[in-house]
């Protein structure tokens, strides 16, 4: 007689009944084969319920919570997809390199898609590029706090932000060649194409 995997779970977790509790740890005590199964599961068990394990940040708490609690919309409140049109871009025009206040290596550049504006910089070797930006309505007034980014290449994801407080957003991995920036508003879809082979 050994103990079944739901017998070893049900001793370790103290679900059995008394009497089967004695009988199993009396049976523990003279099989080997038995007692080693129970061990693996116990060392299973623990590693779940490990005290060094966190919540998630509260922020991405909040995150979902406003994506759970977002009504639905209804038909015909479709949202809008427009393409934001670079207005600036240092590699085109090396001497105003820097304005934004920071080196001359890294490319600075500004999309405008309807009321909105898109700061960007980017930095870094060709291997490691990164992308800073902040999200900031053209009329002014207070920062764009919800905004998902994702950017892409040839249509296909392969990174997600989201902006702060601030609106400010971070890429950390940026590979070469013909990218494209989609901000995604509660109400407005924004698209921006990025051309990274000229950045080296």
């Amino acid at each position: 007689m050994h103990l079944s995997s739901e017998v070893a779970l049900d001793l370790i977790e103290g679900r059995l009944p008394d009497d089967q509790n004695i009988l199993w740890n009396q049976h523990l005590g003279l099989c080997m084969d038995c007692s080693a199964e129970v061990e693996r599961w116990r060392d299973l068990w623990v590693g779940l319920k490990r005290s060094h394990l966190m919540n998630a940040p509260e922020r991405s708490v909040k995150m979902a919570i406003a994506i759970a609690s977002s009504p639905p919309r209804g038909i015909g409140a479709a949202v809008r997809s427009v393409v934001a049109a670079i207005v600036f871009d240092s590699f085109l025009d090396p001497a105003l390199a820097g304005i934004r206040g920071v080196a001359a290596a890294s490319r600075q550049m500004v999309m405008r898609a309807e009321d909105y504006d898109i700061h960007i910089k980017i930095w870094g070797e060709p291997d490691h590029r990164q992308m800073l930006g902040q999200l900031l309505p053209r009329s002014g007034g207070n920062f764009v706090a919800s905004a998902n980014l994702h950017l892409l290449r040839h249509g296909e994801r392969l990174e997600s932000a989201t902006v702060d407080r601030t609106g400010e957003f971070h890429f950390k991995d940026l590979p070469e060649g013909d990218l494209s920036l989609q901000v995604d508003l509660p109400h407005l879809t924004v698209i921006g194409a990025l051309n990274l082979k000229e950045t080296q």
